[in-house]
């Protein structure tokens, strides 16, 4: 046995220096009164590949309230909905002297029901300092700010800025080249290599005292889709100001945040004249009661375009 060990020992002792890796997870329990009145299979729910593309089916289908993990057919018809899910990140990088990098991470989720699903990215990163390149399902670059994570109440989002959100969708198939030489420049240009119909480029200035995104997705066979952010901070006070284009069809956003304060204003409308308006806020209370990694988030809500008025409802997480 000592002599196993001592080999042992040798082995991890002359084992060449390995990657910096990093495990971290995060627990959410919400409770709203948000009412589901549209049917989204458990097919479709499991397909979607994160939180924000299911969220895109639950309104498509005319479905209040948040997405609720994979539970989307249980809860169909409820009034007052509580839901929790987990997410674990693992995490992966090396760094040559040369500059030269690679790196990689993926997210699950553990949701109430007992699947085990992706969210977020899972991509590999290779590049250095200038440029790099992302293969894989990673979510492309966005110019369109809809404000701080709070309880939106949206049943059917009419105008541009749900088309963004499809034009990012995470496929296992995407490629992004990002370049990075000139500071305070972001510059993205992506596509799906399996269908290669959709190019995505995105790019962005820091002025310091502002900053502008914006974003142009040429679809073959279909209308183009562009976007635009504005931001800016005065007095403390982060402010944004967004506008998308998808053919006839425009949103506009413009929210504010301040010390865990935010409240965000959104009008759709679609490209048959269609107005859908909304008004949401909340209050992000940071290490609530001392401990470190918990967050408090009471918010709500209100939309023009649902059954459901104002919805509201608090959220705990706890990132650890």
């Amino acid at each position: 046995m000592k002599k196993i060990i001592a080999l042992a020992v040798a082995a991890v002792v002359a084992a060449p220096a390995m990657a910096d890796l990093t495990i971290s997870a995060s627990a959410r329990y919400q409770v709203d009164n948000g009412t589901y009145t549209g049917a989204v299979s458990q097919a479709a729910a499991d397909t979607a590949a994160d939180e924000a593309n299911a969220a895109e089916l639950l309104k498509a289908a005319g479905q209040n309230g948040t997405y609720v993990g994979n539970d989307q057919a249980a809860s169909n018809a409820d009034t007052g909905v509580a839901y929790n899910r987990v997410l674990v990140t693992v995490a992966g990088s090396s760094t040559a002297e040369s500059g030269l990098f690679i790196s990689t991470a993926a997210t699950l989720q553990l949701a109430s029901n007992d699947v085990v699903s992706r969210d977020g990215d899972n991509a590999i990163t290779i590049g250095n300092p200038m440029a790099n390149v992302v293969l894989g399902a990673f979510e492309p670059a966005g110019a369109f700010n809809s404000g701080a994570d709070a309880f939106q109440n949206s049943a059917v989002n009419n105008g541009a800025t749900t088309p963004e959100g499809a034009n990012r969708a995470r496929e296992m198939t995407n490629f992004g080249l990002n370049i990075t030489a000139v500071e305070g420049l972001t510059f993205q240009v992506s596509t799906d290599v399996d269908s290669q119909d959709d190019y995505r480029l995105v790019a962005g200035y820091d002025f310091g005292a502002a900053s502008v995104t914006a974003a142009v997705t040429a679809r073959d066979g279909a209308d183009n889709q562009s976007s635009i952010t504005a931001s800016t901070e005065l007095g403390g006070v982060a402010l944004n100001l967004s506008y998308g284009k998808l053919g006839d069809a425009k949103s506009t956003n413009v929210n504010a945040s301040y010390m865990g304060f935010s409240v965000a204003v959104q009008n759709d409308e679609s490209a048959t004249g269609v107005d859908e308006s909304e008004v949401y806020g909340a209050y992000a209370l940071a290490n609530a009661g001392g401990l470190e990694g918990l967050t408090v988030t009471v918010g709500a809500g209100q939309s023009d375009f649902t059954d459901v008025d104002t919805r509201y409802g608090v959220r705990l997480d706890y990132a650890f």
